[in-house]
């Protein structure tokens, strides 16, 4: 039978045992809750429709603008105002599957909501060019004028360098910590001037910067004038802004916001 003092002895070792255990299991959560995963904000059915919607309109205006400018920067970046100021408050105005692109690789935007973007920026494309022609008798799309390597290298390079500054411009002007002005007009004409800025540093190939203009109308038309042949060159306004825009995306969350902090 054990005594007392043999009892106490007992328990002063079994709480000395399992006091580290119990710690360990604190520190695990702890851990675990100070690294909280990011993920960006489910959408709902409506939601989805509502982007759908304005973003097919918005683009719709934007391609239209496009063609009725005949080129110049100024009308180009008018239209983006315009269909920035229709579209921000239900989409956020990207008007652009490259933006798009790198909001999804911020974390901002879901790879199902990215589908609903693209999906209604294409079809926004085609459609403004289908109107364009309707009002204005006018069919064209951008294009690349020699296949040379040294020209398609400079249109590649062209393409992704000034969307990478566009889309930087954009990360720029909407995310708190660096925002340059909480008023809605003052941030649309910013991104605005960004476009016509960025445009001149890809006057080469046109300063496209948008693949659903590079692909929807030069999709349309192809279509209208049945000459597939305008789609041969279509993958330089696909892929280099998107790669200007990851890049964009990649430099502005992990260089320029650092640097502020500093």
């Amino acid at each position: 039978m054990e005594s007392p003092k043999q009892r106490q002895e007992i328990d002063e070792h079994q709480n000395q045992v399992q006091q580290p255990q119990t710690h360990l299991i604190q520190l695990d959560i702890e851990e675990t809750n100070q690294q909280p995963v990011k993920r960006p904000a489910p959408k709902t059915f409506g939601d989805l429709t509502i982007i759908f919607i304005f973003e097919t309109i918005g683009t719709g205006l934007f391609a239209y603008g496009i063609v009725a400018s005949n080129g110049s920067d100024f009308l180009i970046a008018a239209y983006l105002y315009a269909a920035i100021f229709l579209t921000c408050k239900f989409t956020g105005g990207h008007v652009n599957p490259a933006v798009s692109f790198s909001f999804y690789c911020d974390d901002t935007i879901s790879s199902w909501t990215l589908r609903i973007y693209w999906t209604a920026q294409l079809l926004g494309a085609v459609g403004g060019a289908w109107v364009a022609y309707l009002i204005l008798g006018v069919v064209t799309s951008p294009s690349i004028k020699s296949t040379n390597i040294e020209w398609m290298l400079a249109d590649l390079c062209g393409e992704a360098f000034g969307t990478f500054m566009f889309v930087l411009f954009i990360h720029i002007q909407v995310h708190e910590q660096t925002r340059q002005t909480n008023n809605d007009i003052a941030g649309i004409a910013w991104i605005a001037l960004a476009l016509f800025f960025s445009r001149q540093l890809s006057s080469h190939s046109g300063g496209c910067l948008n693949p659903a203009m590079g692909v929807g109308l030069e999709l349309f038309e192809a279509f209208w004038l049945n000459d597939t042949t305008k789609l041969a060159n279509f993958w330089v306004f696909l892929f280099a802004p998107l790669f200007g825009a990851y890049i964009a995306q990649i430099f502005y969350n992990s260089i320029y916001l650092p640097l502020l902090k500093k």
